[in-house]
């Protein structure tokens, strides 16, 4: 797996919400804490414009840590076979602050999705 530059957003297929990951540990905690996420077609967006495709395995039988607990597997990312372009950043970035409230989204502009993501950690701030 390619390295993942933080921060990064998720795009969930069903949702026009975007959710912003500082670093691998917010990564793991969200993966943890939302153990339904990740519907087919949900989105990891990496700092450096790179989409990965979020799997989800089938568990046949949980994984047993230190032999009592049982935890689920994390979900795997893979390199998209659709990235996304910077345009389509933007209207995703648009929809996000006006689902969040935030006015005048259509002067929301950036030149690359590092500033997107930048962007959506703003929004989510204020």
């Amino acid at each position: 797996m390619q390295t993942i530059c933080w921060p990064a957003i998720i795009k969930q297929q069903d949702s026009e919400e975007l959710i912003y990951l500082a670093s691998e540990r917010d990564w793991l905690e969200f993966c943890c804490l939302q153990p339904h996420i990740s519907e087919h077609r949900d989105q990891l967006l990496d700092s450096a414009g790179v989409t990965f495709d979020i799997v989800i395995e089938p568990v046949l039988q949980p994984t047993l840590v230190h032999g009592s607990q049982p935890t689920a597997d994390l979900p795997q990312l893979e390199i998209s076979q659709q990235p996304i372009d910077i345009v389509s950043f933007i209207h995703l970035v648009r929809q996000h602050a006006v689902l969040n409230g935030h006015c005048c989204s259509a002067k929301l502009i950036f030149s690359d999705i590092k500033q997107g993501i930048e962007t959506v950690a703003y929004l989510e701030s204020i």
